[in-house]
């Protein structure tokens, strides 16, 4: 009776001690989100990339994908650095930032434009003092990082250019990316939805099956698939530049684990 008189209050205690952590992690993700938020709307941040949020809506996005302080995440093909700087501000300082562009010389559809991206996200990096960025203009396979060290690659807007061309290429890529990832690590995967019978590769889209049939050949197991950037009023025929779409495509977001 003694034995069974002491386990009550361990146990309460233990109830109690996982309440406890429980209310303390909600407080410290909320705590995140505010600060997130914060940096999503401070003087700093390029106004363009401002009146993007509204249709790529990343602070739910880096919430869905799990992405949180002290990771190390690789940002691929990330031009001026949209979702470079907001990473920057989510791992914060004890974290890791990689932004990946192209080399000189790249083999790269208007090559020009994407310099002029580069350029301006290293302009970004040293006028908001984002010493948590990593700016890798350089081939994704000669990239200076690490095997198994990376928390998070995301892929945003670009991997349909990849197996358009060439899908046995984007196998490839999404194989040496997965060789950079730690044992669990994520692969966010955004893009725009195409559908058969189209031209995907004139329109820039892809089709979602086209990426589980991907994913599956380079071994992620595919845990989440969101429809937060969802819009049913794409009707997946015009290209994505189509001034009629103001950007706002239908897109597919969807998290893969190592």
């Amino acid at each position: 009776m003694k034995m069974h008189k002491s386990a009550i209050p361990i146990q309460a205690i233990a109830i109690f001690a996982l309440l406890f952590l429980a209310s303390l992690s909600s407080q410290i993700a909320a705590q995140d989100s505010q600060s997130v938020l914060q940096a999503l709307h401070a003087n700093e941040r390029d106004v363009r990339h401002l009146l993007r949020d509204e249709i790529r809506r990343p602070l739910e996005v880096i919430e869905f994908l799990g992405i949180d302080s002290g990771m190390q995440v690789l940002d691929v093909y990330a031009a001026d650095g949209y979702y470079s700087y907001i990473l920057s501000k989510v791992v914060g300082p004890q974290g890791r930032v990689y932004a990946q562009n192209p080399a000189a010389g790249s083999n790269v559809e208007d090559i020009r434009q994407m310099y002029s991206l580069a350029d301006a996200l290293d302009e970004r990096i040293e006028s908001a003092a984002l010493n948590n960025i990593a700016h890798l203009r350089q081939d994704l396979f000669e990239l200076e990082i690490e095997p198994a060290s990376l928390d998070a690659v995301m892929l945003v807007q670009i991997l349909h250019d990849f197996y358009n061309a060439d899908p046995d290429y984007a196998a490839a890529v999404l194989s040496h990316l997965k060789s950079r990832l730690k044992p669990g690590g994520i692969v966010a995967i955004i893009d725009h939805v195409g559908e058969a019978g189209q031209d995907n590769r004139r329109l820039h889209r892809m089709r979602k099956s086209q990426l589980l049939a991907l994913a599956e050949r380079v071994g992620l197991t595919l845990i989440g698939d969101s429809n937060l950037l969802e819009n049913r009023t794409d009707q997946h025929r015009r290209p994505v530049f189509d001034p009629m779409l103001g950007r706002d495509t239908d897109r597919f977001l969807l998290k893969f684990q190592n």
